[in-house]
């Protein structure tokens, strides 16, 4: 005697939108990710951890913007 075990696997497909990160490309676009940074920090989002966390990255981010606006600064014949 031979046992004929038949299985149907159902298959759905479902399309969904997911918003991707990327970064900003415009002025306005850095500002707006700039004024959430702000927002989190004045509204208590973030812990000591969070802070420690992001603090060299930020301290990098601060570095670069006076490196380039003192060089913009020194081209233009304001330094």
């Amino acid at each position: 005697m031979v046992e004929v075990v038949r299985v149907e696997k159902v298959v759905e497909e479902r399309r969904v939108q997911v918003p991707v990160s990327r970064s900003p490309r415009s002025t306005r676009e850095w500002i707006d990710v700039l004024n959430r940074l702000d927002w989190a920090l004045q509204s208590n989002r973030m812990e000591l951890d969070d802070l420690a966390e992001i603090e060299p990255a930020l301290a990098r981010v601060i570095a670069a913007y006076r490196a380039r606006s003192d060089k913009l600064h020194l081209r233009r014949g304001r330094g």
